[in-house]
C-alpha cells in the first residue's frame, strides 16, 4: 500500500496566510471601536474582502478566533517575543520589557478593556505571564500575609491598564516603563526585607 503524499504549495500557502493576516487585521480593527464588546465574523469578512465561509474556515468558531486574536496581538506587541521573568532579581526587568513593547502600539488602549471578547482575549494572552509572576514572588519566601499583598500588587501593574492611566495623568509615555519596573523593584526589596525577618 502506497502512502498518499499531500501536495503542498507554497504560493497557496501564502495567500491562505495573507487571507488569515487580513481577517485578524479585521477583528482586530472591531475591537478598536469605543464599547465593542463582540467579533462579528460577517463584518471581518467584508472587511477582509473575503466570504463568511472564508472566515469560518479559518476561525470556525469565537473560541478560536480568540485565541487567534490573542496571537496575533503578541505577534504585534511582542514580535521579538516575551521573554518571562526568570525569578525574584528579573521582575523588574521584565515588567520594563512588556511595558516598553506594549506601549508602542496603538492597540494596547484597546486591550485594557475587561468586557466581553476582550477579557478572553486578555486572558488566554496573559496566563503564563501572570503565572511567571506569580512563581517569582513565591519564591522570594516572604510570610504568606505579604507574599499575597505583592503579588496582587504586581499583578496589578502587569497590564496595560496600570501604564496608560499613568501617561493619562501626564508621565511621558517613554518613562512610564521605567517607572514601573521602578516600583516593581521597591515591592521586591520591601518583600526581600520581610523573607529576612521571617
Amino acid at each position: 500500500m502506497t502512502e498518499t503524499r499531500r501536495y503542498v504549495s507554497p504560493k497557496r500557502e501564502a495567500q491562505a496566510a495573507a487571507t488569515r493576516e487580513a481577517i485578524l487585521g479585521a477583528f482586530a480593527e472591531q475591537m478598536s471601536e469605543p464599547g465593542r464588546i463582540k467579533l462579528s465574523p460577517s463584518e471581518a469578512a467584508m472587511r477582509a474582502g473575503v466570504s463568511l465561509r472564508t472566515v469560518h474556515v479559518h476561525f470556525p468558531n469565537e473560541e478560536s478566533q480568540v485565541v487567534a486574536l490573542g496571537e496575533w496581538f503578541d505577534q504585534k506587541l511582542y514580535p521579538q517575543g516575551v521573554v518571562l521573568c526568570a525569578g525574584p532579581d528579573d521582575l523588574a526587568r521584565y515588567f520594563r520589557d512588556i511595558h516598553r513593547m506594549a506601549l508602542k502600539h496603538p492597540f494596547t488602549r484597546a486591550l485594557v478593556s475587561d468586557r466581553g471578547v476582550w477579557r478572553d482575549i486578555r486572558k488566554s494572552r496573559r496566563t503564563a505571564r501572570l503565572e511567571a509572576i506569580r512563581h517569582a514572588v513565591k519564591a522570594i519566601g516572604a510570610p504568606k500575609r505579604a507574599t499575597e499583598g505583592a503579588t496582587a500588587q504586581l499583578l496589578a501593574l502587569s497590564g496595560a491598564d496600570a501604564s496608560l492611566p499613568m501617561h493619562d495623568h501626564g508621565l511621558p509615555l517613554e518613562r512610564v516603563p521605567d517607572v514601573i519596573a521602578n516600583t516593581v523593584q521597591l515591592i521586591v526589596n520591601q518583600l526581600k526585607e520581610q523573607a529576612r525577618k521571617g
